[in-house]
């Protein structure tokens, strides 16, 4: 009882971030709409001198230059060394701000991508209902979340980073009840609360020999933010992440509906349901994903983890009360 408790607690509050969310909504598809950082004039003042240069700019110090020096590493084996390190050293950790900047110019291209906004805002309303209280037991809630419905028939969900989280309404029409809706967004949030986006980005090889990604560095570089966004875009879009991390959205996924009260087998019903699906060919969830099949397998084993004769709920009937009329 207490669970069913703090499930309807939590999505009372939720109702009002959903109309919160949904009235901010044009504000900030104008905030994420703006163009990208422009480069700045350099200033005036001369840069200061680092007095602690890399090892490869110093002529070869630490221990890998000692090593040179005393015959202990040749040449070649020193630069592979230097080479390595560079790799290692290559890019630092990416912080909020330039994960939001990236993920909403991100949303934008999904947009003009998916046929916009789907024009339903009592269905926008529940959607940010439901994925703002799975978001609020996620594993990172204390950022900001943004819910969208696309208006495409297409089956298709999309995260981008930073917290923005898009569903097409084309994918609402196949799901059966609240649970499924759940692990969906849970899914997609997990790739943001787990930055799989951001990890791809920064191993990416078009990207070598960055040193950090700040707003400050894309700020001076314009073209530094444009060869961000299209790395990111093409992955989302097109590649895919890799299919270890799309397993691990899954788990954390099921996981987070599990946390706010959802019967945990929604995700593994949705993806038996797309894997049969007439329209799954057309679908970039499908396409980018490894095979529902695949997926359905992995957690099928996960679910063993769970109290199948949990009270957690389906609600069927609620999903089909709050959408009727609106898909």
């Amino acid at each position: 009882m207490k669970k069913l408790f703090l499930t309807f607690a939590i999505f009372a509050i939720g109702l009002v971030w959903a109309q919160t969310s949904y009235s901010q909504f044009d504000k900030l598809f104008e905030a994420i709409t703006k163009p990208p950082p422009k480069k700045e004039q350099a200033a005036e003042e001369p840069q200061k001198q680092d007095t602690e240069q890399p090892a490869e700019q110093n002529g070869g110090g630490g221990l890998i230059g000692l090593g040179e020096s005393l015959g202990v590493f040749d040449k070649k084996t020193s630069k592979i060394l230097k080479q390595s390190v560079g790799t290692l050293q290559a890019f630092q950790p990416i912080e909020y701000e330039e994960e939001k900047a990236i993920g909403g110019s991100l949303a934008v291209e999904v947009f003009n991508k998916f046929g916009g906004m789907y024009p339903n805002p009592a269905l926008q309303e529940y959607i940010t209902l439901v994925g703002q209280a799975v978001a609020e037991v996620s594993d990172r809630p204390d950022i900001e979340y943004h819910f969208a419905v696309l208006n495409t028939e297409n089956p298709n969900a999309f995260a981008t980073p930073g917290g923005y989280v898009f569903v097409s309404v084309g994918l609402l029409r196949m799901l059966q009840n609240e649970a499924q809706l759940a692990g969906v967004l849970g899914h997609e949030i997990a790739h943001i609360t787990h930055k799989h986006a951001l990890q791809t980005l920064q191993r990416s090889k078009r990207l070598s020999g960055l040193s950090s990604l700040t707003m400050t560095a894309m700020n001076k570089d314009a073209g530094l933010f444009d060869k961000v966004i299209n790395e990111v875009s093409e992955v989302i879009f097109t590649r895919g992440l890799d299919k270890e991390l799309e397993f691990e959205a899954d788990q954390f996924g099921t996981e987070y509906a599990y946390r706010m009260g959802y019967h945990p087998r929604g995700l593994k019903d949705f993806l038996k349901i797309l894997g049969t699906a007439e329209s799954r060919n057309s679908s970039i969830f499908l396409s980018t994903h490894p095979g529902p099949a695949d997926r359905y397998k992995k957690l099928s084993q996960l679910l063993e983890q769970y109290n199948a004769s949990s009270p957690y709920q389906l609600l069927a009937v609620r999903y089909k009360s709050r959408t009727k009329g609106k898909l």
